[in-house]
């Protein structure tokens, strides 16, 4: 017989993941949908979706639904001996009733079962006035159209790598894995096919990706689990692209610090960050030199990042001008100005190459990103200072401000 004097077993907990809707007005949670046993959300993203009927072969694109759509991972009770598989779910917000003093509540309008794996991105793809839901599930990349019923594939693209991030830019796609680097796609509305052009042969640990462009130039940024900053383009009549199949690398960046999200913004000249008013935008904007032919400096998209401890973070394109004077600028005040702790501004921002499958062990360091950090320590410097450093570089005090100022302006993100 047993003694339940001396107590019984402890209770086995089972764990079950949800999905909050909170209020940002106190946090108040509003309602809850509970998931599946051994389910948890891998992905969320609120995001339009145009209704296309089935039997109909072209719409206009112009009725668009709202959704809050979660990508989710199940692994079930047999443990790892189990293959991995998802749902993603489709919610709408409702308004709630006054009777029950409800101000809102989730509907889950639709659930469709991913066998690919687990879902760990969604995106958005818009293109020809098609708002189209792009899903990352282990190795498949697959576009959903929304019927107003349903989730209908219409195109797919397998990889050899596990899908950890997805970005685009209209109708590219950047893919992004922790192990095999960058994959690069194009997505054709014609034969709705998604194309590999090209690819990044190191084997890097990627643990964040984005896209920033300037005019028609497109670069890719990725940081790596050391810490840095790649920058890629893809250009099929470089010598270094193989044929255009590989990405090549244009620069390098020793960040010091980790990184899970990099997301893109557009950024503003100095010109409208002083504006007050759309009149004042306007003038602004006239007085702008290249204004009538759209100059590229107006076109320009750069990412901004946060830090696991904490920090924040910014990278954006500039001239080509500004980039060599600023280039010089850097190389005076490293030799100058007085090393903190005594490290080095150079061998600091230097890219860490790691020896994991061999990779980067033919790489050369590219130098092509600013430190910021140290340019901007340029205004704090006293006025005499500053006119030695701008006379050592053929350059003036009020011209570099000017520079610096554009690019504090174009690190705005609100």
């Amino acid at each position: 017989d047993i003694d339940k004097s001396y107590g019984l077993a402890p209770p086995i907990s089972k764990e079950r993941h949800e999905v909050l809707l909170v209020d940002a007005n106190g946090w108040k949670v509003l309602d809850r949908f509970l998931l599946n046993d051994y389910e948890q959300g891998l992905s969320l993203k609120t995001m339009a979706l145009t209704e296309v009927q089935e039997n109909e072969g072209e719409n206009d694109g112009e009725e668009l639904s709202s959704f809050i759509i979660v990508g989710t991972g199940n692994l079930n009770v047999d443990g790892e001996d189990s293959e991995c598989m998802g749902r993603i779910l489709l919610f709408q917000v409702n308004e709630g009733d006054d009777d029950t003093n409800i101000t809102a509540e989730l509907s889950l309008i639709y659930e469709k079962d991913m066998p690919l794996g687990p879902v760990t991105c969604l995106a958005n793809l818009d293109v020809d006035n098609k708002a189209r839901l792009v899903v990352g599930a282990g190795q498949e990349v697959t576009v959903e159209q929304w019927t107003g019923k349903s989730l209908l594939q219409v195109g797919f693209f397998h990889a050899n790598m596990h899908i950890q991030n997805i970005s685009l830019l209209k109708g590219f796609f950047l893919l992004s894995d922790s192990y095999d680097s960058l994959h690069f796609l194009v997505w054709r509305e014609s034969d709705k096919s998604l194309t590999l052009l090209a690819k990044d042969y190191e084997p890097t640990a990627i643990f964040a990706s984005g896209v920033m462009s300037r005019g028609s130039a497109i670069a890719f940024i990725c940081h790596d689990e050391r810490g840095n900053i790649q920058l890629l383009q893809y250009a099929p009549s470089d010598e270094a692209a193989r044929g255009g199949n590989r990405m090549v690398c244009r620069s390098d960046f020793y960040l010091g610090a980790q990184t899970v999200t990099i997301n893109s913004h557009w950024c503003r000249s100095s010109l409208l960050c002083a504006s007050a008013n759309v009149t004042s935008s306007w003038a602004a904007l006239q007085r702008q030199e290249g204004f009538r032919s759209y100059s590229d400096e107006n076109k320009r998209f750069g990412v901004h990042f946060g830090t696991i401890d904490g920090g924040m973070g910014t990278i954006v394109p500039v001239s080509e001008q500004v980039f060599w004077r600023m280039t010089a600028l850097q190389s005076i005040m490293g030799n100058a100005l007085e090393c903190q702790c005594s490290l080095n501004f150079r061998m600091w921002r230097l890219f860490r190459r790691t020896s994991r499958r061999g990779a980067c062990q033919s790489m050369e360091r590219r130098k092509g990103i600013l430190d910021g950090s140290l340019l901007f320590r340029y205004s704090e410097l006293p006025l005499q200072e500053q006119e030695d450093f701008a006379s050592a570089i053929g350059s003036t005090v009020g011209l570099i401000m000017d520079n610096l100022l554009e690019i504090e302006c174009a690190t705005l993100i609100l």
